[in-house]
């Protein structure tokens, strides 16, 4: 049997406008005046009639239900509550007004914070026996009751575990609501039955009471928001039960992984990619895409960002195939499902925490402190990436230590269908610095308190401050770009290809090889009918080249048409980030310095040397021996790109024969590895015809490796190749 006496004693104005609202309280007090309630029973659960409605009184009082519509605590609840504690003597009959909104009239409740206030305000010499000090002034004094619903409260905040406030807040708001903490003035907190809490940079106010699952929060969610979590952590910090400083190393800690909901979705992630593999490309259903949408919300409710976007990258791929985009490449599809598939076993394996920390990635990158910077504008880039972000990423390169750094703004279009794409360079750039992103691209400043991650991105964090020393004044020296300028590209193939050779899975840096080339000469660009590419020649003294290539999009369009004006004695110096392909290093150009904005010593010879340039080079002595190779390989490679498209439920008998031949193939050439894996893969295909229920094998990770050693072996042959050519 409930003591609803002692349970209704506490139960003033200010815990039931914590469990309603203060208008739906005010209409219960009117209501009440009006009549038209009965208490039926006061057992376990009270029952109370009122009007048409019948309201049942639970413990919690939050917890109370009534017949009416209505799914949260109603004038009908209010009413009962008010009736029961009529019933027990705890309220005064029907005449009683409410004080809410009406100062303190006739029926009003007065908290033991309200009666503090009024003693303290007549005799400020009691002060120290009303309050209790906590070490932090005036505004970290609380009222010392300790007895009621307010004390509950209190003891409950106590109670709450600062990792709960953590994961519902997350680490960036968490760390903005200790800076602001520290620097809001007292009184945003107030003590009665319930605990109000003003969070004014959050422009939200919320009631915490007890059980603390009935709080309420002007943002109306029903949920605990993270505005109740910033309103506990508060009522920590003022109750002493937490300082400043220990909260400032919290928030330098990364969140612990849920190790069991990262296994489950990666379960769900391993077994679509194996039936994807089973059905095959040409089967595919149009649903698929939803099914990737999903695996993609799914990784990012996990704290998977690297894995949300693998999904996102590889829906687009499936979307280019449905909707026969002349971009589409099956090879690429069929590696990028290899590696989300390798990827994928790679975390279901793991059992540390940093580990899983290295697969899953972050969402917003870890700043630290690198003290301050003096940088120079060097370009701005706009990129519309495979993972569905849009926007721009400035470079600039540090005046002292020579480093890249950049800034990246961008938003999220995966949901848009269509419409007009942003133009990022006009808006105002961070930092306090009064240009726009453009012409930041260009400018000269310094940074003080910068900030920035792992790879050099900055944070446009407020506490770093910007001060400009030139505008859009762009002028750079070559002795300035240190490391990064190169006019003998043999030198750039051996320090920034060779050595720099990335394996399988590693992410590629955006920075990884950004240099400035300065062209001894160069062959006029011409734009290419068929692959829809423009492709320009530049040469070093020894003839050496280095191939720049730009894919036709609108995007690309302006500066197509700037690389084809160029003329062979008037070269500019190229900034842009190169890679190897078919044993040459390719660039895609992000900027081009003209001779006003690039002083560099001349003398270099710049005279097109056309019988040297088609005579370039020796052949390799091997050659027939790679040609052979690279035969054998792309054979492998067809047929598991015939493997995709048809599924590992449907092979064809002929593509089942060539997997037998190319096995002893590659046993002749003495390819062991490859030989076996291919056997492995046959056999297990040629298994899955006789059986009549699915069994489990490694058929999708023999696939996988299968493609790993083919780039493995690929690379091998272009970084040998290419260090003959620029040798």
């Amino acid at each position: 049997m409930e003591d609803w006496k002692e349970i209704l004693k506490e139960a003033d104005e200010d815990y039931l406008i914590g469990i309603a609202n203060k208008g739906i309280v005010k209409r219960a007090y009117k209501d009440k005046k009006e009549g038209g309630y009965e208490v039926l029973s006061s057992g376990d659960e009270a029952v109370v009639r009122v009007g048409g409605e019948t309201v049942q009184i639970k413990n919690p009082l939050g917890g109370s239900t009534c017949t009416c519509p209505s799914r949260t605590v109603c004038r009908h609840v209010v009413l009962g509550i008010l009736a029961l504690k009529e019933r027990m003597g705890e309220e005064p009959g029907e005449g009683a007004e409410s004080s809410v909104g009406d100062g303190t009239e006739a029926g009003t409740e007065v908290s033991v914070n309200d009666v503090e206030m009024q003693v303290l305000e007549k005799e400020p010499r009691l002060e120290t026996e009303l309050f209790a000090e906590t070490g932090n002034g005036l505004k970290d004094r609380k009222p010392a009751a300790k007895h009621g619903l307010g004390q509950k409260v209190r003891d409950e905040i106590a109670a709450y575990p600062l990792s709960s406030v953590r994961r519902i807040m997350g680490g960036r708001q968490l760390q903005n609501a200790v800076s602001q903490i520290k620097i809001e003035p007292g009184g945003h907190i107030t003590y009665s039955s319930t605990i109000t809490v003003d969070i004014p940079w959050m422009g939200q106010k919320v009631k915490l009471l007890s059980p603390l699952e009935y709080s309420s929060c002007s943002c109306h969610k029903k949920e605990f928001c993270l505005h109740k979590a910033c309103a506990v952590l508060w009522c920590k910090l003022e109750a002493g039960q937490l300082t400043i400083e220990e909260l400032e190393k919290e928030t330098l800690k990364k969140p612990e992984n849920d190790l069991k909901q990262i296994k489950d979705v990666a379960k769900q992630m391993e077994k679509f990619l194996e039936e994807l593999l089973n059905i095959g490309l040409a089967r595919v259903s149009p649903d698929a895409l939803e099914h990737m949408e999903r695996l993609a919300i799914v990784s990012h409710n996990a704290r998977l960002a690297k894995f949300e976007g693998y999904w996102r990258a590889l829906k687009d791929s499936y979307e280019g195939y449905l909707k026969r985009k002349a971009s589409f490449r099956v090879a690429k599809l069929t590696e990028q499902t290899a590696k989300l598939y390798s990827r994928t076993r790679q975390l279901l394996a793991a059992e540390e925490s940093a580990e899983i920390d290295e697969l899953s990635g972050e969402f917003r990158a870890e700043y630290r402190p690198v003290g301050d910077l003096e940088l120079i504008g060097i370009a701005m880039e706009h990129f519309e990436s495979q993972a569905g972000y849009e926007g721009e990423t400035i470079y600039f390169l540090e005046k002292g230590t020579k480093e890249w750094y950049t800034y990246t703004s961008a938003m999220p279009v995966f949901y848009e269908k269509s419409g007009r794409r942003r133009k990022g360079g006009k808006v105002g750039a961070p930092w306090g610095l009064a240009i726009s992103m453009e012409e930041l691209a260009k400018a000269r400043f310094f940074l003080s308190g910068a900030k920035c991650d792992s790879r050099k991105k900055l944070s446009s964090s407020q506490e770093t401050k910007g001060e400009l020393t030139a505008r859009a004044e762009l002028r750079l020296y070559a002795e300035d770009l240190g490391e990064w300028y190169y006019r003998d590209f043999g030198r750039l193939y051996e320090e920034r290809i060779y050595r720099k050779n990335i394996s399988w899975l590693e992410e590629k840096e955006e920075d990884i090889n950004l240099v400035f080339l300065r062209p001894a000469f160069l062959k006029r660009a011409f734009f290419s009918e068929t692959e829809q590419k423009l492709f320009m020649h530049l040469y070093d003294k020894e003839s050496r080249e280095v191939i720049v290539e730009v894919a036709y999009s609108q995007k690309e369009a302006r500066g197509i048409r700037y690389l084809e004006r160029i003329e062979e004695n008037n070269l500019p110096c190229f900034f842009g980030k190169i890679y190897l392909r078919d044993g040459k290093i390719r660039m895609y150009p992000i900027a081009m310095l003209e001779k006003g904005e690039l002083v560099e010593e001349d003398g270099e010879g710049k005279h097109f040397n056309e019988e040297k340039h088609f005579n370039e080079g020796s052949q390799p002595a091997n050659q027939e021996k790679e040609e052979v190779l690279e035969t054998l390989l792309q054979d492998v490679s067809n047929l598991l790109e015939e493997l995709y498209q048809s599924g590992f439920h449907t092979v064809h008998d002929s593509t089942l024969q060539a997997l037998y031949e190319t096995e002893k193939l590659a046993g002749f050439y003495g390819m062991g590895y490859l030989s076996a894996n291919i056997k492995k893969l046959a056999e297990a295909l040629s298994m899955r015809r006789h059986q009549m229920n699915a069994m489990p094998d490694s058929l999708a990770g023999t696939y996988a490796g299968l493609i790993e050693y083919l780039y493995l072996c690929r690379t091998k042959i272009t970084l040998d190749a290419g260090r003959e050519f620029y040798r």
